[in-house]
């Protein structure tokens, strides 16, 4: 058992080794998933949008107008840059993108809303811009419904002569309100960033592992170190010697995102230790299995990095975190099955966003020990047929 063992943890090791003294490998095993890390989420520092520019049209010019420009430029999403008298002017100013978007406010609001008839504010934002779009019209809209409300409170204190509590009740009976879950900020690096990190960690130890290299005739230090004894061990041992390399190596990855980059960036994290173990535990056998299945195919490392890097984008669409798996094609939706980061995203999210259990995200945690176990027996059985080809790979 000793001496199982022995040879088990001396193939650990040496790849291990490889980690940090293969220069491709240290860029991708060591430095990438560390560096990206601090480096995607940068960008969205201040977490949500805020201040943007924007405009008003008052063809009013009353005292009410003015008070709905002070109190849309007073929000936190935007900033009254501009105010004008016509419509066209604040057209020509978005279309050059000086602005994002403008409200604006018909003649005869002030008389019209006294009168007790409904007045209609138009909000036109730049709809090239999503969050922008999203954000401008919160805003405009959010301030119009306060002032219009305000509005017919003080008439119906005046004209019923109530309390001006007993008036908000009178014309708001059952007000709701809105919590937003998980994500109180409503920020932006809250909901993409840690969708992108699992894809970080899968990239990295897939691209790695071909780096690296699959059967014997395959890897790099194969040539340099042809007799040496943790390259010429038997099946089992390089097999699952090497996966608990990089399962270890990974480990600390996943510790370090959990405690460290949550931390920095302050992500929520609810995750709990057995969730999060479990996790752990599935997601890299699946990715390592993976990635030793795809590592047989490719005779030289570069072609590797050529294809994964720019599979990076489609994978994370293929995840279904921006869109609702519903409502992706079905050609889609099997197409995205082959791969781990497709039920790894979800998982990730449910269990360190939303502090789910083990049987709460076992619908996604299920098809991820599926993948580990199939790409575990593919893996073995390429790894098996490879083991006596004779290729001449060129740098490899």
């Amino acid at each position: 058992m000793i001496d199982i063992l022995k040879r088990f943890f001396m193939v650990a090791v040496a790849e291990w080794k490889l980690f940090y003294t293969d220069a491709a490998a240290v860029l991708l095993l060591v430095v990438a998933g560390v560096l990206y890390a601090f480096y995607y989420p940068m960008p969205y520092k201040y977490q949500t949008v805020s201040k943007i520019p924007v405009a008003v049209v008052d063809m009013d010019h009353s005292k009410l107008s003015r008070e709905l420009v002070q109190m849309a430029d007073a929000s936190q999403q935007v900033s009254v840059r501009q105010t004008f008298g016509q419509i066209h002017d604040a057209e020509e100013s978005m279309a050059s993108e000086e602005i994002y978007g403008f409200m604006a406010i018909p003649k005869g609001m002030e008389a019209n809303l006294q009168k007790g008839e409904n007045v209609v504010v138009n909000v036109f934002t730049h709809g090239a811009y999503v969050m922008l779009h999203g954000n401008i019209s919160t805003a405009f809209s959010t301030c119009a419904l306060t002032l219009g409300a305000t509005t017919k409170v003080k008439r119906i204190a005046l004209s019923k002569k109530v309390p001006a509590a007993q008036a908000m009740a009178m014309r708001d009976p059952i007000p709701l309100g809105i919590q937003t879950m998980y994500n109180n900020t409503g920020s932006y690096s809250n909901y993409v960033v840690p969708s992108v990190l699992v894809l970080i960690l899968q990239q990295t130890l897939v691209i790695g592992l071909c780096l690296l290299g699959g059967a014997r005739a395959h890897r790099k230090f194969r040539k340099l170190q042809r007799n040496t004894a943790h390259e010429n061990e038997g099946l089992f041992y390089r097999y699952f010697g090497r996966s608990f390399a990089y399962f270890v190596h990974y480990c600390s990855f996943i510790l370090f995102y959990h405690f460290v980059i949550y931390d920095v960036f302050d992500f929520p994290r609810r995750g709990e230790f057995l969730p999060m173990a479990v996790f752990t535990f599935i997601f890299l056998l699946a990715v390592i299995n993976f990635g030793m299945v795809v590592s047989q195919v490719f005779l030289r490392r570069e072609t590797s990095v050529q294809l994964f890097l720019y599979m990076s984008i489609p994978l994370l669409f293929l995840s279904n975190f921006s869109w609702p798996v519903e409502l992706a094609p079905i050609w889609m939706k099997g197409l995205s099955s082959f791969f781990p980061s497709t039920f790894a995203i979800p998982a990730w999210l449910a269990i360190e966003q939303r502090g789910a259990g083990v049987s709460d995200a076992a619908t996604y945690l299920l098809p991820l020990a599926t993948q580990a176990v199939f790409y575990m027996v593919l893996g073995l059985t390429l790894t098996h047929l490879r083991d006596g080809s004779r290729l001449k790979t060129g740098d490899m």
